[in-house]
């Protein structure tokens, strides 16, 4: 007996995704709308290029996108029957030097004589519109003010370490970047206290990465490409580790965040939770941290003395 199938597979999907772009850039070049693609472009810049392409090309209505499983972290659910916008993602491997796969380096010392490739496979996001619950909080901006001590701490590591920092006119969806040819981060001209602070962690976190220095070692200019989630994910897990020991809750700013960069895979988040605590400990050591805090509390009580004092004068 022949069945039909009630959907189609993973290369019609692909090839429909294709010729869904091919029409949609047709159209672009043909009415002259590129000021209304670039605003749409600004609300993808999680996604690769190619990615933010075939998402608008299937869906030119989107405004958020995730996963299935992290949108179900975000407290909400893909409605039944939504079918996925099919986005490309990058699947890392190893190979031997005769082209044989192996298990992925545990430490340094098992990595020579392993290879790093990377192919990829086919994933599906849904937009916002596409799923129903908790009101969704990705995005929002850090508290406005943000501790004294944990500004002077980052402030004081990029002098210690010759990090030029410097304030700009922003690039649309992004608070900050970090450039390692030049050892600068440029954050955004207009951002509050908090933001600033925040946006700051997150940028030195990219620069003391042990993967993105190794890479940047290696000549690998496609590093960050192709691992930009992880990348991301370990950049603003250390900004909400150090903005806590500081008692800076930047959970609201990042934590959304976080998830869309995990993507709700929990070997990823194993795998990405070491390297988060080697960057950690890199930019706010547990003695230096001691020594911050005990400072910070000195002169809390500094302050609060000379307040009494002043008042008491009246």
């Amino acid at each position: 007996m022949s069945t039909t199938r009630s959907r189609p597979d993973a290369d019609e999907r692909r090839a429909l995704a294709e010729r869904q772009l091919e029409a949609e850039l047709q159209r672009l070049v043909e009415s002259g709308e590129y000021a209304a693609w670039f605003a749409k472009l600004a609300s993808f810049h999680r996604y690769s290029p190619n990615n933010t392409l075939w998402i608008l090309a299937q869906r030119p209505e989107a405004t958020r996108v995730a996963s299935y499983r992290t949108w179900q972290q975000l407290g909400r659910q893909v409605r039944r029957g939504e079918s996925g916008i099919l986005v490309l993602h990058p699947k890392p491997y190893w190979v031997d030097t005769t082209g044989q796969r192996v298990p992925p380096p545990t430490s340094a010392a098992d990595q020579p004589g392993r290879i790093r490739k990377v192919s990829f496979g086919i994933g599906h996001v849904f937009d916002l519109a596409q799923t129903d619950g908790d009101p969704i909080e990705l995005g929002r901006p850090a508290p406005e003010v943000a501790p004294r001590e944990l500004a002077d701490h980052l402030e004081g590591y990029c002098r210690e370490n010759g990090i030029t920092v410097e304030t700009r006119t922003p690039t649309r969806g992004l608070g900050g970047y970090y450039q390692r040819d030049g050892d600068r981060i440029v954050l955004a001209a207009g951002s509050s206290e908090g933001e600033r602070v925040a946006t700051l962690a997150h940028e030195l976190a990219h620069r003391e990465d042990p993967e993105l220095i190794k890479a940047d070692g290696a000549s690998d200019r496609g590093y960050y490409a192709h691992n930009r989630a992880d990348c991301e994910a370990v950049a603003e897990a250390t900004a909400h580790t150090i903005s806590a020991r500081f008692g800076h809750d930047i959970s609201g700013h990042s934590a959304g965040y976080i998830a869309g960069w995990i993507r709700g895979d929990v070997d990823r988040f194993r795998l990405l939770h070491e390297r988060v605590g080697l960057v950690a400990r890199q930019l706010l050591p547990p003695d230096r941290l001691d020594l911050a805090l005990t400072a910070a509390h000195t002169q809390i009580t500094i302050d609060a003395a000379e307040r009494a004092d002043q008042s008491r004068r009246r």
